[in-house]
């Protein structure tokens, strides 16, 4: 079983940076440059492609807090939606709702066709699980998701009891879907591939991951990525049959100017 420790806090100066904190940056820094560089590698605009990326995190951050704060404080939220500007974290399911129809929004509101839309997507949705993976580790060095009583060796020994840390769990999860895109991304890729993939593959293990949560199931999240994905694959495979190209194309599909 995994000791525990009170979460790293790195001080600058007179500033305190909490390890979740500083692994938050890294994880947007390292999720946008894979972002730029396989955007480059697929002929796409990088000028146009951070500006989406800026745009999905900003609404990302800001819908997981929405969403922290209307699902854990429901009555508070149902009298009051104000409580919205009120510090109170972040939950994933939000950020991955406000993180979609903010890219969405953004390349409606520049004019991009549906489907290139989902090529976009799927560029970012690569960098997706490497990012993850960063954040995630975060969140088991913080211990904010405390999950079931265990003896299993992945367990950590809480003060109160060894459980599972659901973050950890996770964390070990994606650096094996990481490794798995890395390896499949070596054969010529489908527009739309990665994005359902990572939906469908991450939806399925967090319905996995909610049993092992010590609030009762809340499986409504990894069934929301599943359909996304799933809706995206049926999607892609429609525009195939219209006749639009499935592969990433060598030349630039956003050209800048």
């Amino acid at each position: 079983m995994i000791p525990y420790y009170p979460e790293p806090v790195v001080r600058v100066g007179s500033r305190s940076w909490p390890a979740f904190s500083l692994l938050l940056i890294l994880a947007v820094v390292v999720g946008i440059a894979i972002v730029l560089k396989r955007a480059g590698r697929r002929g796409i605009d990088r000028d146009l492609i951070f500006r989406m990326s800026f745009w999905t995190i900003v609404c990302g951050l800001g819908g997981a807090h929405v969403a922290k704060m209307a699902m854990d404080h429901w009555q508070q939220f149902a009298a009051n939606p104000w409580i919205v500007f009120q510090p109170g974290g972040i939950r994933s399911l939000g950020g991955f709702i406000g993180g979609l129809l903010g890219a969405m929004v953004y390349c409606r509101w520049r004019g991009i066709a549906f489907f290139e839309t989902f090529r976009l997507l799927d560029v970012m949705a690569f960098a997706l699980p490497f990012a993850w993976t960063i954040g995630r580790l975060g969140c088991f060095l913080a211990h904010d998701h405390r999950g079931n009583f265990t003896s299993n060796w992945i367990g950590v020994r809480f003060p109160e009891g060894t459980r599972y840390d659901l973050g950890l769990v996770e964390f070990v999860f994606l650096i094996a879907l990481s490794a798995w895109f890395y390896w499949i991304d070596r054969r010529p890729g489908y527009a739309g591939f990665f994005f359902g993939m990572f939906a469908v593959v991450y939806g399925a293990f967090r319905v996995f991951l909610d049993t092992l949560h010590v609030q009762p199931f809340r499986f409504y999240g990894g069934l929301f990525g599943i359909a996304i994905g799933l809706a995206g694959w049926m999607a892609m495979k429609s525009f195939k049959k219209g006749g639009q190209p499935a592969c990433f194309p060598d030349r630039a599909i956003f050209p800048s100017g």
